[in-house]
């Protein structure tokens, strides 16, 4: 049994995790019966002891079901471990269905980033030569419609629509395992989603679900790249932080991990001045992408997270995430991208008072 910490709901963690582990029996596989907490600890421990596993999926409410990642937090850090992919994945659609509604709207929230995670993949595939899979980037593509062209067959659980939404995250899960890294399904959007739980860590404070912080991160992300999208050419002067090697002394705190960031960070500074490259860009990435309009819509309607009250936090508190989500991971995201190109950190309250307030 996992147990809860502090009397609130389990988590994925170190401390879980070695409390599990002590009485872990001998087995020959391991199966997961739940969602993100229970499908990660039972991957994790699965993996150290190396047995296969399989999930029983409960609720469409993330995309690690089929995925080789697991996302812990360790020593107070949220972090990406690789691990094995299931053995096999199933879901009763009745179950599913009737599931809390919360822990649905949360995997629209996870599925509904992909559009932000496929663009930031391009942007690191054109300015730092990482490699692009289309066929991973493109899994989902059919299946998009049923959930983001009518949200409100995901709030009415219409069959046809909760199926589309759990076969999206499935597949979600099997691209990020297919390329080996987290970049089909995860990009700057998530990154609001893992600071806030950091932060809840060190205060105490209770977070919300994932995939209804990622819904919201997405909206914000699409409001970057919107900004960004308006920039011509980034011209020789107009854009100090392009000038330098980026980080500079503002990441003093963190320098272990930036210094292995900040060799991607001067490939991409040095790349996105050559005005041909910067139009590829613009013009490879734009199709990609969402209106931060029709991400809150579709949320709004469906009737998941879409402002700073739904995920429980104060516009303070999400500023604070804001301004301090890019220190967490090392590939480059549209949040790198804004604050190399001036609009972040000046337009982080402007976007949280036009887009997450109401």
């Amino acid at each position: 049994m996992i147990p809860d910490r502090d009397s609130k709901s389990p988590v994925c963690d170190d401390i879980t995790f070695d409390h599990l582990d002590l009485d872990f029996p001998h087995a020959d596989v391991a199966l997961a019966v739940g969602c993100g907490v229970v499908c990660d600890l039972t991957k994790w421990l699965a993996f150290k002891h190396g047995i296969p596993f399989a999930v029983l999926a409960t609720a469409a409410t993330m995309n690690g079901f089929t995925s080789a990642n697991v996302a812990p937090t360790i020593r107070g850090v949220k972090t990406l471990l690789a691990a094995r992919a299931p053995l096999a994945v199933f879901a009763v659609p009745s179950l599913v269905a009737g599931a809390p509604f919360e822990l649905t709207a949360a995997g629209l929230g996870d599925v509904i980033a992909k559009p932000i995670s496929t663009a930031d993949w391009m942007m690191n595939h054109l300015f730092r030569e990482e490699h692009f899979c289309r066929t991973c980037s493109e899994l989902i593509n059919s299946l998009e419609p049923c959930y983001f062209d009518c949200p409100e067959h995901i709030r009415c659980r219409r069959p046809q629509a909760m199926e589309a939404l759990i076969q999206a995250l499935f597949y979600s899960g099997i691209a990020m395992t297919m390329i080996g890294t987290s970049a089909p399904a995860s990009g700057g959007e998530h990154l609001l989603s893992h600071t806030l739980d950091m932060m809840s860590g060190l205060d105490g404070r209770n977070h919300d679900l994932h995939g209804r912080q990622v819904g919201v991160g997405t909206i914000v992300a699409a409001a970057l790249y919107e900004k960004i999208f308006e920039i011509a050419s980034p011209e020789p002067g107009a854009f100090p932080a392009l000038d330098r090697t980026f980080w500079g002394e503002r990441m003093e705190s963190v320098r272990q991990q930036y210094d292995q960031k900040i060799p991607s960070m001067e490939t991409m500074r040095l790349k996105i001045r050559h005005g041909d490259l910067w139009r590829d860009f613009l013009d490879q990435c734009r199709p990609l992408l969402r209106t931060p309009k029709q991400i809150k819509q579709c949320l709004q309607t469906a009737g998941a997270a879409h402002t700073c009250a739904d995920i429980g936090c104060s516009r303070d508190r999400v500023l604070a995430a804001v301004l301090h989500m890019h220190e967490i991971r090392k590939r480059p995201t549209v949040v790198d991208l804004a604050w190399m190109l001036g609009i972040l950190p000046a337009a982080a309250e402007e976007i949280i008072d036009r887009w997450l307030i109401r």
